[in-house]
């Protein structure tokens, strides 16, 4: 298929001196450049950054200009290359990952963090900033102290912690009391601590006192991340395995993930789980500051102590309770993403340039692509370009330049047909994906109806298979188990029907695999997406984990079994301390025929978190057990359909699997 290839005025203002030289050696040299440089920021657009790319590259092989022999042609191919991917990688990596194994985790752990805190903070030059940190073991001094060198430096900006009951304590390097203590001091107005309420406490008989149990926790918090936004709207997000403590980025298996709004698909994360910290947050019965938090571990104290006849000495408790009230972050819903077929930024977009200017930009969009800066758009859209000034500013200042590309699994209707595609198609397509499940790539899109090949072809410029969600758990103290503190967070979601095989009925067509037939509803538990990520291997494909908690009871680890059963390859790295018999069950399953391949890891702390099958990923703070589903609060992260990201799980794997033993 034909690429339509648009050349901005600026651009060809760049190349006009190499084409004069009516060399057809460097002519054909420039249109493989062009072709290649069209596709660096995402659009079929060459641009004026791109074009001075090529031209420099060019002068530096051949600076008096041509003809170029056939050797100097090569030189230029190699030297535009390299320039062209200089660019590509200066742009935004929207969604990305970093793991301890690959070295210099002290100085990259800390530089994501804290630097990702600081890039929103300049972005917002001044507007309101919330951080927003749930975390369940904060010892990393150097990370605080930016912290409040942040808040002190930025009285724009609130920072707010979420810990765990286990972080009350000053001992052990915790960060988290000294933070709340210190604020209270010095009258730092914008950092802000609370704990989840627990009672973890047993009564130590041989000791005569409390004494902290872990297996008697009603509930940690178990979230190991934060999300950052700019008047209310998310605009970056950790994620992963790690706590943030200097002994886990020296001495652990971890890995930390980074989420930028860019990414239109990373948007419905970031939003949920921002909605999940003000549900924790706000929830009084779960979220207690520093002096609610002493007073609630006094009355447990006092009440063992009674109950073993035992005399209580009250402590004395200085914390004071600071002004609480309810937190939302309350979105302004004015930005536009002007690279976006969405209801809401058509919406947005209409309401301030009309839905003439609207259609013209959204036909320039699918045609040639996303716009990538304000200078772009007013020259590809002259309609824009000749409205009336008022109506220009306002649109400038409200607009975001995302990475574009419409999810063909999350779009409904009226997206599609803004995409491209006919109303019927558009009904089809939401119709069988809502049967079916969503699709694993563009090319399962001819099972729809009326969509063929060629449509598939023009639809891939615009549209992507991604998706992506996040699962949670959480439970106050007293209280059964959610799906989330959020109402947003909970419910059902669709994945396969358990039991399907190749040998069932198949569906008209050579792309969509046959055990992706039919769907179940399940609650929006944490084992969901290891459900539907299990479900949709086939059989022969390898699932690749690496685990830190394992246990055989657990929703996950019966859907294990079951795809092994099914003819599913399975790996897994695990930590072998506190795991016994979840080794000993994954060596029994290899003992009866099954492809499961198990590796242990005792030198470090392996505290991965993360399964990798095909081109999808889940990834968070929960272990494989039921007391994360069921008693702690904690986070799952499912991408699907991300070859970049999937690939680097696989590589980590891989790392870990060469430094692992075979059980015993």
């Amino acid at each position: 298929m034909n690429i339509k290839i648009k050349v901005l005025p600026e651009a060809r203002a760049q190349l006009q001196p190499l084409q004069d030289l009516q060399d057809p050696e460097t002519n054909k040299v420039l249109d493989e450049a062009v072709k290649e440089a069209v596709r660096v920021d995402g659009d079929r657009v060459l641009d004026r950054f791109e074009a001075e790319a090529i031209r420099s590259a060019f002068q530096a092989v051949a600076p008096q200009g041509g003809p170029l022999s056939s050797a100097q042609a090569g030189e230029v191919r190699s030297a535009i290359s390299v320039r062209l991917g200089e660019l590509k990688s200066a742009r935004v990596n929207a969604t990305e990952v970093i793991f301890t194994s690959e070295g210099q985790a002290l100085e990259k752990f800390r530089a994501k963090i804290v630097g990702s805190m600081q890039e929103v903070i300049q972005k917002a030059n001044g507007r309101k900033v919330d951080i927003n940190m749930m975390v369940f073991a904060f010892t990393d001094k150097v990370m605080a102290d930016a912290i409040v060198q942040m808040a002190k430096q930025n009285p724009n900006v609130n920072f707010r912690l979420l810990t765990d009951w286990g972080q009350m304590a000053s001992s052990g390097d915790r960060q988290p009391s000294r933070l709340a203590k210190l604020a209270e001091r010095e009258g730092i107005t914008n950092l802000h601590i609370k704990f989840k309420k627990d009672n973890p406490y047993t009564w130590d008989s041989h000791l005569g006192r409390p004494m902290y149990s872990h297996t008697g926790t009603q509930g940690l918090n178990h979230h190991k991340g934060f999300v950052a936004l700019i008047d209310g709207e998310p605009q970056k997000m950790t994620m992963g395995s790690f706590n943030w403590s200097q002994g886990g980025m020296e001495s652990n298996y971890e890995n930390l993930m980074l989420l930028d709004r860019a990414d239109p698909d990373n948007r419905p994360i970031m939003d949920g789980y921002q909605k999940e910290f003000e549900g924790f947050w706000n929830n009084d019965e779960a979220a207690l500051n520093l002096g609610e938090a002493e007073r609630e571990k006094e009355r447990i104290y006092k009440a063992l102590h009674e109950a073993n006849g035992r005399p209580y000495t009250p402590r004395t408790i200085t914390s004071v309770d600071p002004a609480d009230p309810q937190y939302a972050s309350q979105p302004n819903g004015k930005r536009v993403d002007i690279n976006s077929f969405s209801d809401a930024d058509t919406q947005r977009l209409s309401s301030v340039v009309g839905e003439s200017i609207t259609r013209d930009i959204q036909k320039e969009l699918r045609e040639y692509g996303r716009f990538d800066s304000w200078t772009e758009l007013l020259t590809r859209v002259p309609k824009l370009a000749a409205a009336e000034t008022w109506m220009r500013e306002q649109l400038m200042g409200s607009l975001e330049y995302g990475e574009g590309g419409l999810s063909v699994n999350t779009a409904n209707e009226q997206e599609l047909r803004r995409a491209g595609l006919s109303s019927n198609r558009a009904k089809a397509l939401v119709e069988f994906r809502s049967t079916h499940g969503a699709f694993e790539s563009l090319e399962e899109l001819d099972a729809v109806r009326g969509i063929a090949k060629g449509t598939i072809e023009k639809l891939r410029e615009v549209a992507t298979d991604d998706e992506n969600m996040g699962l949670y758990s959480a439970r106050v103290p007293g209280q059964a188990a959610t799906t989330g503190y959020a109402e947003v967070n909970r419910g059902k979601v669709n994945v396969p029907t358990a039991g399907r095989s190749e040998a069932h009925e198949s569906l008209p067509t050579t792309n969509v695999p046959t055990n992706r037939v039919t769907q179940e509803e399940v609650d929006r538990t944490l084992a969901a997406p290891v459900m539907d990520l299990l479900r949709r291997a086939a059989p022969g494909q390898t699932f690749r984990m690496a685990m830190y908690g394992m246990s055989t009871s657990s929703p996950e680890f019966q859907e294990l079994k079951r795809a092994a059963e099914r003819g599913v390859k399975i790996r897994v790295v695990i930590f072998k301390d506190y795991n016994e018999g979840a080794i000993s069950t994954l060596k029994a399953m290899k003992t009866q025929g099954l492809e499961v391949d198990t590796r242990v890891i005792s030198n470090r702390v392996m505290h991965q978190k993360f399964g990798v099958c095909g081109d999808d990923v889940f990834n968070g703070s929960a272990n494989w057990s039921s007391s994360s589903i069921t008693k702690h609060s904690e986070d799952r992260f499912y991408f699907r359909n991300m070859p970049d990201l999937s690939q680097r799980f696989v590589e980590e794997f891989a790392r870990l699997w060469e430094r692992g033993n075979e059980p015993r």
